[in-house]
């Protein structure tokens, strides 16, 4: 799994770009999203290609860490 950040996301045109570790930029599509996102999520995903190119799928927000009291 590589991880990375939710950089940019069009409702309109149906996609996303995150950014990951490599400052490499990374597109995704909203129909293929099992959670809702936003802006600056941390996520972790697996790149793959689908009919519409190379994408990131098996989207999935990265856990914030735990309060210790």
């Amino acid at each position: 799994m590589r991880k990375g950040k939710i950089c940019c996301v069009d409702q309109n045109g149906g996609h996303g770009i995150i950014k990951d570790e490599n400052e490499q930029e990374i597109q995704f599509f909203l129909l293929d999203l099992q959670e809702e996102i936003r802006l600056n999520d941390e996520v972790s995903f697996e790149i793959e290609l689908t009919a519409r190119g190379l994408a990131a799928t098996k989207i999935h927000i990265v856990s914030g860490a735990e309060l210790t009291l």
